[in-house]
Formats: C-alpha cells, structure tokens, sequence
C-alpha cells in the first residue's frame, strides 16, 4: 500500500522545529494618553451639549418673536379698521378703502411681505421692492384653503424654496357683503439660515478650542506626570522581603519631592505594620490559655460514670474547641485589621447569653462570681463572640484581682451614655451592655488611653503574664457588632468594663 505523503506542516526527521515568535503583548494606552483623551471628550460633550441648548433656544425665541410679529400685524389692522379713516367718525364700510389706508402707513420689514385679497382675489399689496412677493397662485389658493370668516390662521407655507410663517386674518366691514383677507407671511427660513451660520462658526471654533485644548493638555500632562515615571524606576529595586529602601529625594523637584516623601512614609509605615504583625503572632498562644482553662476545668469536674454529665461536658468542649480554632484565625486576622465574616449575626436569646457566660466564668479563676442578667429579649450579634469578648474581661478582672475578691457580671438593657454617643454617630437608642466589674488595683487615669492598643498595659501590670492583646480583641468585637467598649476605672478601687451592643442594627 502506497504511503502518503506528510502534510505540508510536518517537521522532516532530524530538523528542527521552529521556534514560535512570541506574540507582541498590545501595549495599553498611557496614562498621560488616556487623561487627555477624557478631558478632550469631556470638554466635546460640553460644548455639544451648550451649543445644543443655546441654538435651540435660540430658534424658540426665533419662532415666538416670527409669531408675535405676524400678531402685532393683525392687531393693528383691526385697530384701524374699528378706528376707521377718521378717528370719531366710525369703523370702515368699504373693503377697498380699509386695505388702501393699511398699506399705504404700513411698510413690510426686511423678510416680510403683505397682500389683501377680496372674494379670493388680489385687492392691494404694497409697492416698491419687496424681498418675495404674495400676489402668485400658490397664494391664493392657500388662502381660500385657510380662510375662516372671524379667525386668524397662523401656518407654515413653503413659497420658491422659501419657508414662510405666515397668517390669514379674515376681514369684514359693516355694508360690504365682500369677504376679505389680509396676509402677511415673514421668511422665517432666511432668519434660520443665519442661525445654521453662527452654529457652523460656533462648531469651528469650538473644535479649535479642543483641539488646542488636547495639544496645551498633552504638554502639560507629560511634565505633571514625569514625577510617577522617575518613583517607578526609583522603586523598582523595593520588595516585600526588605522594605528598608527608601526613595531618593531629590530637593530641586517639589513634585517628585512630594511624591517620594509620601511613598517613604508610607513605606514607614508598612514596615512598622509587618514588625508589629510579626510580634503579633509571636504572643497569640496567650489568647489560646483562656479556653484551654475552661476545658481542662470541666474536665477535672467530670463525673466519669455520670453519663449525662460526660455528654454535657463533651458537648462543652467541643464548642471550645471550635472557639480555640476560630481565636487563632481570628488572631492572625486582627494584625491585618478587620475584615468581613469576622462575626457571623443570628439572633441571640439575653438570657440564654447570660447563662452560659455565668456557668463559664466560675472556672476562670478562684473568685466570687456574681452573674446578674437583668434584660431579656434577643438582639442580632454572634454568640460566641460576644460570649469571647466577655470572658476575655472577666480573665483579665481575675488577673487584677485578689483571690476570693467578687467580680460582678451583668447583662443589662441601657441607653447610650454620653461617652457611647460622641464615639458612635448616630447611636443607637438602646444598648444591651454587657459588664464585668472588678475590685482590683485599677488603672491609672493617664494609661486609659493605651490599653485597648495592641500589646498595650498599664505599667503596674506589666509583670502579668500576657501579651496585652485581649483587650485589642474585645474592642474588635464590639466593633464588629457596631459598639464600642468603655471603662470605669480607678487607682486601687478597681475597673468596670463595658461592652455596648445596639440593640438595633
């Protein structure tokens, strides 16, 4: 069987393929490019849109003063005709005398002509040079067309390429049985045509201060925009493994001087973020003890052959360590701030709420807990956060406590306090405030401020074990639910902590 020959693309035996040439990547407009090309369109559009407006109020004003005009004319034949050839002696009785009187104290204006017409004849049209005349067939036959005995008829007639404006007034005078007409008819066409003038000269210049706008923009945009060419090249040597570079600042240049000493402190301040977050996720383990107590609590209280205690307990437990894996999630998400999903909202039961954070609080430490839940109802907020946030207080209120001290606990119904209002706007009308009091050694009034940073403590504090972040985490909470968090503190008193949660969100 004959072999086939190889297709015209197969590569010979021992040859070497051809390497594809890349493909060119298109290269995207320019940014200079694109902020000429936007400001030109926006300045087109603008110009359009005026010129649009102007001319067409323009050809309105044409057409109103073309039909007051046509009006005024009527007006003062009528007023003629009732004043009559002398004043005191009676309107006109003869057609005839009426039309002779009008045309020869009237003179027609520049685009403007007149004809009387008796029976659909012609009677009297003024004389001398007029820019068209009325007296043709086309006329009279529009005419007798439009005539209505008592009316004046305003219409549109074309007449040799000319549009005219023009109106039929019906005419009748005592002892004449004659039907008349006066007409008088105004070129609106050669008035518009100068309009469609100035617009053609309105569209030249209009064009000219585009494109002189274009190229005066293009200039000036190259040298505004030198500065963030000369950044780009001066950056291109910083990476995220060493942000100590820092761009050069070049004195002679205000704009790029600008420029680099924002970029430097912005690079200030990414460097401080990522020691910071270093040391951030050095110290989370301190946020793990909390729960870890808790389980470790229960467990050593439970009764082995109790087996709906073990099923408590177990269930517990879990839900502990359920909390312990979203903490550490959540630990290394508060370095990198807040971010959607951080609470998950359902509606919470208060005194379902208060009961699990009293039958928690007792395995914190050895201290007289006293749980008071007050409200009642249900507001939208995470559980386990909340229930987070405030045994996160109550830890600390044990730490800063003595032994068998009390530490009161309350959930309660509350409007917002002064301090609330000026820090959330607007504030809500009601607050669930969730408590945790202490009879501790306090904080000084000047530490206040700079306990709830992170890694932040008062200086008589700073030899609890502990990294200073709870109080970063529970602000982030209450946050989180749209609320803040207050303290009343003093010197060797003791603190109160509050959690403010809106009770409407």
């Amino acid at each position: 069987m004959p072999q086939s020959a190889p297709p015209p693309s197969a590569t010979p035996q021992g040859a070497t393929p051809p390497t594809a040439t890349p493909r060119r990547a298109r290269r995207a407009w320019s940014v200079r490019f694109r902020v000429i090309a936007l400001v030109v369109a926006m300045l087109a559009l603008g110009l359009t849109v005026a010129g649009a407006v102007t001319f067409t109020v323009q050809f309105n004003q044409l057409n109103q003063r073309i039909e007051t005009e046509l009006l005024q004319e009527v007006e003062e034949f009528r007023n003629l005709a009732q004043r009559g050839p002398t004043p005191g002696e009676g309107p006109f009785t003869d057609l005839d005398d009426l039309f002779l009187a009008f045309l020869q104290a009237s003179v027609p204006g520049e685009h403007e002509s007149m004809v009387t017409m008796t029976d659909g004849q012609t009677a009297f049209y003024p004389g001398g040079e007029l820019s068209f005349d009325l007296n043709v067939p086309e006329i009279r036959a529009e005419v007798a067309r439009l005539h209505e005995p008592g009316r004046a008829v305003i219409t549109d007639f074309d007449l040799n390429g000319r549009q005219l404006r023009m109106v039929v007034a019906a005419v009748s005078v005592p002892q004449d049985t004659r039907q008349g007409a006066f007409v008088v008819a105004i070129d609106a066409g050669a008035q518009r045509r100068i309009i469609w003038n100035q617009m053609g000269t309105y569209a030249l210049v209009a064009l000219g201060t585009m494109i002189l706008t274009g190229l005066t923009g293009y200039l000036v945009a190259g040298r505004l925009l030198r500065p963030l060419d000369e950044l780009s090249r001066a950056t291109a040597t910083i990476n995220t493994d060493d942000l100590t570079g820092r761009v050069a600042i070049r004195a002679a240049d205000n704009d790029v001087a600008q420029l680099a000493e924002n970029f430097n402190q912005m690079l200030d301040r990414l460097e401080a973020g990522v020691a910071d977050q270093r040391q951030f996720l050095d110290d989370a383990a301190h946020e793990l003890r909390t729960p870890l107590t808790i389980i470790r609590g229960n467990l050593e209280l439970m009764e082995a052959g109790d087996a709906e205690d073990v099923d408590s307990t177990r269930t517990l437990v879990l839900e502990e360590l359920d909390r312990m894996k979203r903490l550490v999630d959540d630990l290394l998400m508060l370095a990198r701030s807040q971010r959607p999903g951080f609470v998950e909202f359902a509606s919470v039961d208060v005194l379902t709420l208060g009961h699990e954070i009293r039958d928690r609080v007792h395995l914190l430490a050895d201290r007289r807990w006293n749980t008071l839940v007050t409200a009642h109802g249900s507001i939208l907020g995470d559980r386990q956060r909340l229930q987070q946030a405030v045994l996160q207080l109550a830890a600390n209120a044990a730490k800063f406590s003595p032994p068998g001290s009390v530490i009161d606990v309350r959930l309660d119904w509350s409007p917002p306090s002064a301090e609330v209002m000026e820090e959330l706007q607007p504030a809500a009308p009601t607050y669930l405030v969730l408590s945790v009091q202490d009879r501790g050694s306090g904080i000084p009034p000047e530490e206040i401020g700079r306990i709830f940073d992170r890694f932040g403590r008062a200086d008589q504090h700073r030899r609890v074990e502990g990294s200073g972040l709870g109080l970063t985490i529970v602000m982030a909470i209450a946050q989180a639910h749209r609320g803040t968090v207050t303290l009343d503190s003093r010197a060797g008193v003791g603190s109160t902590f509050r959690l403010w949660v809106p009770a409407v969100m």
